[in-house]
């Protein structure tokens, strides 16, 4: 609850009374009666609560890109509202629930546009939108290569074997990839609200990737928007590079928030107990080097048994897996005692707590039809990580100094990188995996790249962060609020919070 009552605050902290605006509707094909909820999984909806509508927007905007030759020159931006039931709706007050991913639709937001319009009493318009590429706007996806269908080698993600193809199907489609930049994304929403909206004052939110949407948008000044509240921090414009938020460093972000969440057993009584005289993360790193001494030992054949990777590597993915979320991280004292201790009586908890956490990363919800990872790569690669990309033996090191991170290893990620980027670097070099004709799917960084943000004239920016946020850690949000340009600021630490986890 603590983020709405946030934003509660900050909106009646800013609110004034504007007057409603006449806007042009020829290329809105809406807003037609729908549900809250997209998908059943998400929610049941009580009749027809909400309005979507699908915005037709140019694919290239100018300055940004052209459009091509021989491809579509406009795709589709599908919006939904819940409208104001307390006064009238024309000249209610905005807010607007960005979502994260890069490449997630909002369904994931449904939940939330719900509760926050409860919350607010339903004195305000609240809307979300699936951002260019996802979910029922133009996706982002190579539709004639057939690349990220369930029945290609990877399923929806995308092998160095598919690149070729998939890129020349995007050229040939598309053009210049920036029409699927975050620019050009932040573009769409100042433009919709000018055009789309009743003309008042406007509130944005966005959480982990969609506080770079939001400062993107933020870096655009649409004059109705007068605050925004950013949760999770992706992205630090105007930071140091040594500071600045990079998905490169992910093995590092969740080591680090690992050895925060470790030393608070450190000063639970019943938690250090089960360690002394030794420390959680000391017992941890024993039984690490344990597994790389003697991967075949009892432990290790249990461990390799739920995973393809080396058990060392198994156990800190799990581990960082098991971080992510609140309820789950408390299973990682006794997993790590358990190893230790590796008994029989432990081998049929330790089974189920791998099997189950593996398990939990592999399940498709409903709403993954409406996901674009390669959107998400696009992304990503092009603005979100280190160029050049470091060496396999640096990206190596960054995850075995750490005891404890999803995925396996961001080094894992090189080959997909180097054939999407078709990087000149040694590591690429190293590869050979980015010798094809067409071009990389990646773009060019725009001249808002790490350009210091400056908060609109009359806007506010809330930042929230959670302290035990292993994919978005803390010391990001400190960054930014540094390096904001303005006084209207303010951040918000939650001692416990996960990723997201100040919000629900």
């Amino acid at each position: 609850m603590q983020l709405y009552n946030a934003i509660t605050l900050a909106i009646v902290a800013f609110q004034t009374s504007t007057a409603s605006k006449t806007k042009s509707a020829s290329d809105l094909n809406g807003w037609y009666p729908c549900s809250v909820y997209t998908f059943s999984e998400e929610g049941s909806s009580a009749g027809e609560a909400a309005e979507c509508a699908v915005y037709s927007a140019p694919l290239c905007y100018p300055g940004i890109c052209e459009d091509p030759k021989n491809g579509d020159s406009e795709v589709d931006i599908f919006v939904k509202r819940i409208p104001a039931t307390v006064g009238n709706p024309d000249t209610a007050l905005n807010v607007w629930l960005l979502t994260g991913g890069p490449g997630y639709s909002s369904t994931s937001m449904e939940p939330m546009i719900e509760s926050v319009h409860a919350e607010l009493e339903g004195s305000m318009n609240v809307y979300t939108m699936d951002h260019r590429g996802t979910g029922r706007s133009t996706l982002f996806d190579c539709v004639a290569a057939q690349v990220t269908t369930s029945g290609s080698p990877v399923g929806s993600e995308i092998d160095p074997s598919e690149v070729p193809a998939c890129a020349q199907d995007l050229q040939t489609k598309f053009g210049d990839l920036r029409s699927f930049s975050v620019t050009t994304a932040a573009t769409d929403l100042a433009t919709f609200i000018s055009k789309h909206t009743n003309g008042a004052k406007t509130y944005v939110y966005g959480v982990s990737y969609g506080t770079m949407f939001t400062l993107r948008l933020m870096q655009l000044a649409p004059p109705e928007v007068a605050g925004y509240v950013l949760e999770g921090i992706s992205y630090t414009p105007g930071a140091p590079a040594n500071k600045f938020f990079y998905t490169s460093n992910w093995d590092t972000h969740f080591g680090d928030v690992g050895e925060t969440f470790m030393a608070l057993c450190d000063s639970d009584s019943d938690c250090k107990t089960r360690f002394q005289p030794d420390l959680l993360s000391d017992v941890l790193q024993g039984v690490i080097e344990q597994l790389d001494n003697n991967p075949n030992s009892t432990c290790g054949e249990l461990i390799s048994g739920t995973s393809d990777l080396p058990p060392s590597h198994a156990l800190r993915s799990a581990l960082g897996t098991a971080l992510m979320d609140s309820d789950t991280r408390t299973l990682i004292p006794p997993v790590v005692y358990r190893l230790k201790r590796c008994s029989p009586e432990d081998a049929d908890v330790l089974t189920q707590f791998f099997t189950s956490v593996n398990s939990n990363g592999e399940t498709k919800s409903q709403d993954s039809v409406f996901e674009s990872p390669l959107l998400n790569n696009l992304i990503v690669y092009s603005e979100m990580t280190e160029r050049p990309r470091p060496s396999m033996s640096k990206l190596k090191t960054r995850f075995t100094d750490s005891k404890m991170s999803s995925g396996g290893g961001e080094y894992l990620s090189a080959y997909q990188y180097c054939a999407l980027s078709k990087e000149k670097s040694a590591l690429c070099d190293e590869l050979n995996v980015g010798t094809y004709d067409a071009n990389a799917i990646v773009y060019k960084r725009d001249q808002y790249w790490n350009k210091t943000v400056a908060i609109p004239n009359n806007g506010s920016v809330l930042l929230l962060s959670g302290k035990l946020d292993p994919q978005t850690p803390d010391k990001y949000a400190k960054v930014l609020l540094d390096a904001l340009d303005g006084e209207e600021k303010e951040l918000i630490s939650f001692d416990y919070a996960t990723h997201n986890g100040d919000t629900w």
